[in-house]
């Protein structure tokens, strides 16, 4: 039989104390904060379909999903975030009534690279408000993330804002089929890193005869026209049949029937439009990705670029008002930048996106990312689209957050300040040292009976290396007179007291 050790799974990770507790801490302090708000719980499945996130959640998810076949032939997957289920549960089993404000949290799944905070299993924990739309909902969602940050005693991290409406205003109206637009605005933050060029190739490589460029737009300049391509089949065949390319004509002698002609040169037509409408897109991601700073001057600059390009200002009305009702929030603003080119890299948003980053965490310094996505539920089979935002926190993330602001996981001490570490003496009292840690228990404190023989010394050594402030020592007078021996391990001082009386003063001590 082979003797060889199991690993565990690359990008997973065992947690014992004090990590576990450190995590457990944090997601009871988060749900806190979460319930004050007036959310309340939800739970969802950790297996879903896998359709739920193949429909509207981007490349960014379905490129990491856990997908597989069970043994009935479905295609099922771990679920890769909250978000989708939450809103899906909702789609299947609507609420009497909206606004909804819940809260979820537990393990999610994504193939990612492993690194030091970017894990393949890892716990979110979050809120969505679905029901309600505007910039009053908007700024409670994002006071809420901000507060529950500093609920935990994370102070070092930054708020920074954004609005996929604003691209999306501008794909919409150029008549870009959907295929194109998702891949658009799923590039905004290729377009920002490696420029407009590089995403224009990527799509020549998918798509080789979408650019049929003059000079002048090789060079990188955007087209002047809007560019719909609806309608071409249309014009094509009227110049046909002005030019006398009838059934007796031209066509004839080449052998091509009118329709084929009229199928060709639309396509190649709307190939052209398509190439014009992305290269005005890509001009326009490029330019939006700039447009980031404090908040002022990025909605002055904003508001400019988007009377340039004829769209709605009212995305960035929303962001100012939004703003505006934060600090009756309480929130700092000075925590807060705009960017106009964040995009958040899922596909399901449709409005104010944000992110919050700590500054001590290097590359992976994300700790909480959300947004509106008023087209989910629709997505997800909704008979009418649901307004809807929410965010999450990645727990793994807050706990390095708090660790690189030098807070550190806490000790076992300071965790057990109100335990009692109980021992026997003896073998002879191990009876009686049980009855002391249930009495222990039932008055509310917690109490680690010592069960592996060790002798009195080697035990104190023990409660002393895990942190316990207090132990209970158990020996032939305690168990004769019906009292308890505490021994406090900060000092060595001692008392005894009769057992009525040990669970109040084992809740009573101070941590070392």
């Amino acid at each position: 039989m082979e003797r060889r050790a199991v690993e565990r799974v690359r990008g997973t990770q065992d947690y014992w104390s004090p990590e576990a507790d450190a995590l457990e801490t944090i997601l009871r302090d988060l749900e806190a904060c979460f319930a004050a708000f007036g959310y309340r719980r939800v739970e969802v499945p950790v297996l879903e379909p896998a359709e739920l996130h193949l429909r509207k959640s981007g490349l960014e998810i379905v490129s990491k999903l856990y997908a597989f076949e069970d043994q009935g032939g479905r295609q099922l997957c771990l679920r890769p975030e909250l978000t989708a289920s939450v809103v899906r549960a909702v789609v299947t089993r609507p609420p009497a009534r909206l606004p909804v404000k819940v809260f979820s949290s537990g393990p999610v799944f994504r193939y990612e690279r492993p690194a030091r905070g970017r894990y393949r299993q890892f716990t979110q924990a979050g809120v969505e408000l679905i029901g309600a739309e505007g910039p009053l909902a908007d700024a409670e969602v994002l006071a809420l993330a901000m507060q529950a940050l500093e609920r935990l005693g994370v102070c070092d991290f930054r708020v920074t804002i954004g609005h996929v409406g604003l691209l999306g205003q501008l794909l919409a109206r150029l008549g870009l089929t959907s295929r194109l637009r998702t891949f658009l605005l799923d590039s905004m933050e290729e377009v920002r890193r490696h420029g407009a060029a590089y995403v224009r190739q990527r799509l020549q490589e998918l798509d080789p005869e979408l650019f049929e460029l003059s000079a002048a737009e090789a060079n990188g300049q955007p087209g002047t026209g809007e560019g719909s391509p609806d309608g071409v089949e249309q014009v094509v065949a009227t110049v046909l049949e002005q030019v006398g390319a009838g059934a007796g004509g031209v066509l004839q002698f080449q052998r091509r029937r009118p329709e084929e002609v009229v199928a060709r040169l639309s396509e190649k037509l709307r190939r052209r439009a398509y190439g014009e409408a992305v290269e005005r897109a890509l001009a326009f991601t490029e330019r939006l990705g700039a447009v980031a700073g404090p908040a002022s001057e990025v909605l002055d600059r904003g508001g400019a670029l988007l009377a340039e390009y004829a769209l709605d200002e009212a995305p960035l009305h929303d962001l100012r008002q939004t703003l505006t009702l934060l600090e009756s929030f309480g929130v700092e603003l000075g925590r807060v930048t705009l960017d106009l080119g964040l995009s958040r890299g899922l596909q399901y948003y449709t409005g104010m996106v944000f992110e919050i980053d700590h500054a001590g965490l290097g590359s992976e310094s994300q700790l909480c990312g959300g947004g509106r996505y008023d087209d989910l539920a629709r997505a997800l089979g909704a008979r009418q689209p649901i307004p809807a935002l929410g965010f999450a926190f990645g727990l793994e993330r807050l706990m390095l957050a708090l660790q690189a602001e030098g807070r550190g996981l806490g000790t076992a001490g300071e965790r057990e300040a109100g335990g009692v570490f109980v021992v026997a003496a003896s073998p002879a009292e191990q009876s009686y040292a049980a009855k002391v840690a249930q009495v222990l228990r039932a008055g509310g404190v917690p109490a680690y009976l010592e069960v592996s023989r060790r002798g009195l010394r080697a035990s104190l050594a023990y409660a002393d290396r895990e942190g316990f402030a207090r132990v209970a020592i158990v020996g032939e007078a305690e168990a004769r007179e019906g009292t308890v021996r505490l021994h406090e391990m900060a000092g060595g001082e001692e008392r005894v007291v009769p057992l009525s009386e040990a669970a109040a003063l084992g809740r009573g001590g101070c941590s070392r």
